[in-house]
């Protein structure tokens, strides 16, 4: 049996408005504090230093290939697991 709570669209607009405002704040501490921004990259980041799409950086974490963190809806990676990524991915050319 399902249970169903009804409020009103005005009481439910300003607990999402809140709900921001917690998120953000609570952003913001973790970027003053430096925690995410010396340690862990976002997809965002990644996605650009790499010049791959949001898709292929999917495929990278599904098959295991590149480690990841979840917080939420956010993922995060550790600058030195794409390194690592990347260096036991190297071919040289041997002539």
């Amino acid at each position: 049996m399902d249970n169903f709570l009804i409020i009103e669209k005005e009481v439910f607009d300003q607990l999402t408005e809140r709900l921001d405002l917690l998120k953000s704040q609570i952003d913001s501490l973790f970027v003053d504090s430096g925690l995410l921004t010396q340690k862990w990259i976002d997809n965002r980041q990644v996605c650009m230093c790499l010049s791959i799409s949001k898709r292929t950086l999917q495929s990278l974490r599904d098959s295991g290939v590149l480690p990841f963190t979840k917080i939420g809806a956010k993922v995060f990676y550790k600058p030195e697991d794409i390194e690592r990524m990347l260096l036991f991915g190297y071919k040289s050319i041997e002539n």
